[in-house]
C-alpha cells in the first residue's frame, strides 16, 4: 500500500524534494542547476534505491528551472552516477521549456551512451497529474523494459 504524498519539502540549495513511499523522488528545481545540487539528487536516488531494493521513479517539475551548469552535466555523466542509473525505473519532467528539454534530452542521450542496453522510460510533460500517470503505467508493467524518450 503506498503511503500518501508528504507535503514536506527539503531544500537543497535553491530547490526542494522530497521522497514519496515506496519509489517516488519528486523534485522541484528553481533557479539554476549547480554540480552541488545534482550530486545532492543523486545521493537520494542512491539512498532511496538502496532502501526500495527494487528502482526507483524520478519526476522533476523544472518550470522554474534555470541553467544546468557545466559542473552540474559533469556530475551526471561522471562515475558520480554509478550505481543510481541501474536503479532509475524512470523518470517524468514537468513543465519543461524548449532549451530545457533540448538540454535535457542531450544530457539523457550522453548517459545511455555510457550504458546502451538498458532503456529507461522519460517523459516530458506538462502537469504534475500526467507526470504520475507515466510513471505509474511503468511501475505498473515493468518499468524500465521499453519506452524512452
Amino acid at each position: 500500500m503506498r503511503v500518501p504524498p508528504s507535503e514536506r519539502w527539503e531544500p537543497f540549495g535553491t530547490h526542494l524534494h522530497r521522497i514519496e513511499s515506496p519509489d517516488l523522488y519528486y523534485v522541484r528545481m528553481r533557479g539554476d542547476v549547480l554540480g552541488e545540487d545534482m550530486r545532492s539528487q543523486i545521493n537520494v536516488l542512491r539512498a532511496l534505491a538502496k532502501r526500495t531494493g527494487d528502482g526507483v521513479f524520478w519526476m522533476a517539475d523544472v518550470t522554474a528551472m534555470g541553467t544546468v551548469t557545466t559542473e552540474a552535466r559533469r556530475a551526471v555523466a561522471a562515475n558520480e552516477f554509478l550505481g543510481v542509473r541501474e536503479s532509475l525505473r524512470g523518470s517524468a519532467i514537468i513543465g519543461a521549456s524548449f532549451t530545457a528539454r533540448v538540454v535535457s534530452t542531450l544530457m539523457m542521450r550522453a548517459v545511455r551512451a555510457l550504458e546502451p542496453t538498458r532503456i529507461r522510460p522519460v517523459a516530458f510533460v506538462e502537469t504534475e497529474a500526467e507526470a504520475r500517470a507515466f510513471l505509474e503505467q511503468f511501475r505498473m508493467h515493468g518499468a524500465g523494459v521499453a519506452g524512452a524518450l
